[in-house]
């Protein structure tokens, strides 16, 4: 008998014969014979054994070793896909992989499949399990065993302890060191100017001046120096790298003048790709570009200049940025080079104060004067100018109406928009500035509208078209206004078109045409439509009653005695100019010029600090700003010539 399984599975219990079984698997019992099957499996059940329990696919318990995968060795021997050969008392079955039993019987099987059915003695369970009492051993075809973490080495290592970076054309200068620290020895002397004894330097001096980027230093020695040797070191706390630009000799002394690199500043231009950003950002640009630090202590302002591809030099690109400071002094912004770092340091906003009311000087030269910023006429209708920037100069267009005799003109923003006369009304529309059409209703019935359209080449905007469509009068004998609408439905009416071109050269050329025919043409010299230049819009808007923005404060007028404009943007931030200008006005600027000389005893200078534009300056309880100091050192002495001034 048969029985069918799925997927595909037939079990006989007849010893002679044979049944399909799917996936193609035939039981036989006649003991000879061969049979060929494709894709079939033959098995050959001699006798039965023992219960037993099969166990597949991944483990198989038999009394014999198995070999799993690509061979496995039993009492019969099964090969190929296409060819199995069954013998008696063992059968010979050739296959892709071989499997072989022992020639026991068996009288109970435990099958694993996708679905379990039982039939007589026969247990079938599914396709992935088959258990058997007997050990198995199964070898694989390959063995992959994971020990311990290994390390893989790449084609290149490369570690990198120091980044160097080096700007230069054609050369690199090696330069002099001059450190004139105040350090003990290990045996308790200082060497304070031993840098002066071993390089023959007589005197070092050096200038720091406001609104400079580069201060400027002067030194006398006996060991001659070149044109562009660089001389780097520190004087206290004062940084400084300077090249050689000047020398004078005379017998054996050498007098060598310099400051920071010129070319770098003066002749290396800045390329820029941003048409608008915060001043900050400019100046850390400039910094990184130069390979320099950045030290930036300064309102953070947004310049109305557009710097994109201008090809300034860094030093035009940072006067253009904080020129305009200067001003108004008591916010004026220094920026100015400190060995490797670029800094931007507006009055007011110094990290620290020094005081140097205890240090040795000489009598201090003291000026005061009256500083006055604007003027005030006294009454609130005189014109006045606050601070502004380029874009706020041009006036105020006129808005308004203007009436002579019968005839009203009204204007919006410089334009004329209505225009009423006896005879009739006329509108006029407009489009960036340009006339895009125009409509005329008369008090005889008559009207007309005539709309402009313009070209536009690679380089010009000129008027191309005119279309008019007008309509004749209407003879009923009254008076018609704007709102008789029905005068434009009138059925009599006349279209006219006029073509405008360039010729070249200067010349344009006008054809008329009428209801479709040609009526004429011209030529002419200027363009058609032209736009007025924005100085003859200004002085038109002017001329009929514009104005320029006047004051927010009503309360008092007043004038900036000298140009109040500035190239920065945000109306908040020129109001406040606006208010530092009035707060000026009528100060008294204090100018003091005090000598400061520190005696050099032992090696060591009584003084040990160089003042700069990082600090405020405290002087008999007043506290004043930088102008300049001049330093000049010599074996004897350090002296500081300090000039600072304040406002009150």
């Amino acid at each position: 008998m048969g029985i069918q399984l799925k997927p595909s599975v037939y079990v006989s219990g007849i010893l002679a014969g044979k049944l399909p079984m799917r996936p193609a698997v035939y039981l036989s019992a006649i003991a000879m014979g061969k049979t060929k099957l494709r894709p079939a499996v033959f098995v050959t059940c001699i006798e039965a054994a023992p219960k037993t329990k099969v166990l597949a696919d991944t483990r198989r318990d038999l009394p014999v070793c198995v070999t799993a995968d690509t061979r496995r060795d039993l009492s019969v021997r099964i090969l190929a896909d296409t060819e199995r050969q069954v013998y008696a008392p063992v059968a010979k079955v050739e296959a892709d992989t071989a499997r072989t039993l022992t020639n026991d019987r068996i009288h109970d099987v435990t099958a694993a499949f996708d679905t379990r059915r039982d039939i007589s003695i026969v247990r079938v369970c599914c396709d992935l399990q088959r258990n058997l009492l007997q050990t198995v051993k199964v070898g694989w075809d390959t063995h992959r065993r994971v020990a311990v973490p290994a390390s893989a080495t790449g084609d290149a290592h490369r570690t990198l302890k120091n980044r160097v970076r080096i700007f230069a054309d054609t050369q690199v200068r090696v330069p002099f060191r001059l450190d004139c620290v105040t350090e003990e020895r290990e045996e308790g002397e200082h060497h304070f100017l031993e840098p002066l004894r071993t390089n023959g330097i007589r005197s070092l001096s050096f200038t720091l001046g406001e609104l400079t980027l580069s201060d400027t230093f002067q030194l006398e020695t006996v060991q001659p120096l070149k044109i562009g040797d660089a001389i780097e070191g520190r004087l206290m706390d004062y940084h400084f790298h300077f090249l050689v630009e000047e020398t004078s000799q005379r017998d054996l002394v050498q007098s060598v003048k310099g400051m920071y690199d010129r070319d770098a500043l003066l002749y290396t231009s800045i390329f820029i790709t941003v048409k608008e950003a915060q001043v900050l950002y400019y100046a850390y640009e400039i910094a990184r570009a130069m390979g320099w630090e950045l030290s930036f202590h300064c309102d953070n302002f947004i310049p109305s200049q557009d710097y994109e591809h201008s090809g300034m030099t860094y030093q035009d690109f940072v006067s253009s940025l904080f020129g305009w400071t200067s001003r108004l002094p008591h916010r004026q912004v220094n920026v100015f080079l400190r060995g490797n770092t670029l800094h931007v340091i507006q009055r007011g906003q110094e990290q620290g104060v020094i005081d140097i009311t205890d240090w040795p000087h000489g009598r201090p030269t003291i000026e005061r004067r009256l500083v006055r910023s604007v003027w005030s006429s006294g009454n609130n209708d005189s014109p006045n100018n606050p601070a502004h920037n380029e874009e706020d100069e041009e006036p105020i267009p006129f808005s308004g109406t203007i009436s002579f005799q019968n005839i009203t003109r009204t204007y919006r923003n410089g334009y004329l928009v209505d225009e009423t006369s006896d005879n009739g009304y006329a509108h006029y529309a407009y489009a960036d500035g340009y006339l895009i059409a125009k409509q005329t209703h008369n008090t005889d019935g008559s009207t007309s509208i005539t709309h402009y359209a313009y070209a536009t080449t690679a380089n010009d905007y000129y008027l191309f078209c005119e279309q008019e469509h007008a309509t004749d009068a209407i003879d009923d004998g009254r008076v018609h206004d704007r709102y008789d609408w029905k005068d434009w439905d009138n059925k009599n009416f006349t279209d006219r078109i006029t073509y405008h071109a360039p010729l070249g050269g200067g010349w344009y050329g006008t054809t008329v045409y009428e209801d479709g025919e040609l009526v004429g043409s011209s030529l002419s010299q200027g363009k058609s439509g032209g736009k007025a230049s924005q100085y003859t819009i200004e002085q038109s808007n002017l001329g009929l009653g514009g104005t320029y923005r006047s004051s927010e404060d009503e309360e008092q007028a007043w004038t900036p005695i000298g140009s109040s404009e500035f190239p920065v943007k945000g109306n908040d931030y020129l109001a406040l100019l606006s208010r530092e200008m009035t707060w000026l006005n009528r100060k008294t600027q204090e100018i003091v010029t005090l000598e400061v000389l520190a005696r050099i005893k032992g090696g060591v200078p009584g003084i040990q600090h160089v003042v700069d534009f990082t600090e405020r300056i405290r002087f008999e309880g007043n506290e004043y700003f930088l102008v300049s100091n001049t330093v000049e050192l010599t074996p004897r002495s350090l002296r500081q010539t300090i000039k600072m001034t304040r406002w009150y």
